[in-house]
C-alpha cells in the first residue's frame, strides 16, 4: 500500500512538474490549503441530529426514584460544523433535566413525574452550546416513577461460623456495636424489612476473647441507602469444665401406712459450669424429685431445680427402684 502510494506521489510530481528543491515548498501550500478549507467547511452552520444522555437532577427531597432510568435524548439542531464536531470527539455527553419542572401527578402509592418535551424546548436550549440552537427533541415525553421517601431503623444480626478449642466455649452472645442501622429508600422497600445481617464471620479453634470490624451485608434492593457500612463485633470467651454433685432424693405421695425405701437413694447430677465460677456451685442450689406411683416398678426422678449458671445438666440414674415397708 505504501509503496503505491509513493509512486501515485512521484507521478503527481512529474505530472506538475515540480522539481526535487521545491517540494518542501509545495507540501507546506498543500497543507496550508488544505487547512483553509477545513476551517472553512467547519465555520458553516449544519443541520444535524446529536445525541445526549438524560441525567435527571433536582429531584424531590422527600421522594426517590424507584429505577434507575437510562433516556437517550435526540436532538435535532443548527450549529457550526466545529460545535458538532466537538460533541462527536466528546467521551460523554450528559444532559442534565431538573425533576423540579416535571408535572407530578399522584398514582395510588407513588407519584409519575412526566416531561413534555415541546414544552421544554427553551428550557434544553439554556443548558446547550450557545451557538447551537434547538429545532426538535425526542423522545417527546419521559416518565418517571416515584415513591415517598421512608426511615427505619432496624436491628444488625451477625452472621457466625465459630469453632473453640476443647473446653472453651461463648461467654455472652456475640455483641455488636452499634446494633442498629437506618436504612432510607421508597416507602413501599423501606417497611418490607425488619432486620439486615452482616457478612459470616468466620474464626476457628478459639480460645481467647477476639474483635474486630465486619461489612454491613446490603438487602436485595439498589434503592435503599444505609446509615453505615460495617459495624463493630466483639466476642468473650470462657474456659468451662464439668463438674458433679450428690444429691438426696426425696418421695412424694407416699400411701398412708407405708414408708418407702428407694434404691439407689441418692442421684448423681452431672454439669457445665464455667471455670471462675466452678467454687460457686453448692448442693442445696440443686433439687430433685420422686412421685410415688404403684403402678410402675421404678420411679422416674425429677431435677426440679438448678443453679442458674450451670447448664447442660444430667441426673445418674434416671429411675429408681423401691420397696414399701407396711410400718
Amino acid at each position: 500500500m505504501l509503496s503505491k502510494l509513493t509512486l501515485l506521489f512521484n507521478k503527481l510530481i512529474v505530472v506538475l512538474r515540480i522539481e526535487r528543491k521545491q517540494l518542501p515548498i509545495f507540501l507546506f501550500l498543500l497543507a496550508l490549503s488544505t487547512l483553509f478549507w477545513v476551517l472553512t467547511v467547519l465555520s458553516k452552520d449544519y443541520t444535524t441530529t446529536v445525541h445526549y444522555e438524560a441525567v435527571f437532577v433536582d429531584l424531590p427531597d422527600d421522594k426517590l426514584l424507584i429505577e434507575n432510568k437510562e433516556v437517550d435524548l435526540h436532538l435535532q439542531v443548527i450549529a457550526p460544523g466545529f460545535t458538532i464536531l466537538a460533541h462527536r470527539l466528546s467521551f460523554r455527553n450528559d444532559l442534565p433535566l431538573s425533576v423540579s419542572t416535571f408535572i407530578p401527578k399522584k398514582i395510588g402509592e407513588k407519584w409519575n413525574y412526566y416531561w413534555l418535551g415541546k414544552q421544554s424546548i427553551s428550557q434544553l436550549q439554556e443548558v446547550l452550546p450557545t451557538n447551537m440552537q434547538l429545532l426538535h427533541v425526542q423522545p417527546n415525553r419521559i416518565d418517571l416513577m416515584l415513591d415517598e421517601k421512608a426511615e427505619r431503623v432496624i436491628p444488625v444480626q451477625i452472621k457466625s461460623e465459630l469453632s473453640f478449642k476443647d473446653l472453651f466455649r461463648l461467654k455472652e452472645s456475640i455483641t455488636l456495636d452499634p446494633q442498629t442501622i437506618v436504612i432510607s429508600g421508597p416507602k413501599a422497600v423501606v417497611e418490607v424489612f425488619d432486620a439486615i445481617g452482616t457478612k459470616t464471620l468466620k474464626i476457628n479453634d478459639i480460645d481467647s476473647d477476639y474483635s474486630g470490624k465486619i461489612e454491613i451485608e446490603h438487602l436485595n434492593h439498589s434503592e435503599i441507602n444505609y446509615s453505615l457500612n460495617s459495624v463493630n463485633w466483639d466476642i468473650k470467651v470462657e474456659q468451662f469444665t464439668e463438674g458433679e454433685l450428690k444429691l438426696p432424693l426425696s418421695v412424694n405421695n407416699v400411701p398412708k401406712g407405708y414408708e418407702i425405701k428407694l434404691f439407689p437413694d441418692e442421684v448423681t447430677v452431672n454439669y457445665l459450669v464455667s471455670l471462675d465460677q466452678f467454687e460457686l456451685v453448692k448442693t442445696n442450689m440443686f433439687a430433685t424429685n420422686v412421685n410415688f406411683d404403684g403402678e410402675y416398678k421404678r420411679l422416674p426422678i425429677e431435677l426440679v431445680s438448678q443453679a442458674d449458671f450451670v447448664e447442660n445438666v444430667r441426673i445418674s440414674p434416671s429411675k429408681v427402684e423401691y420397696f414399701l415397708i407396711k410400718k
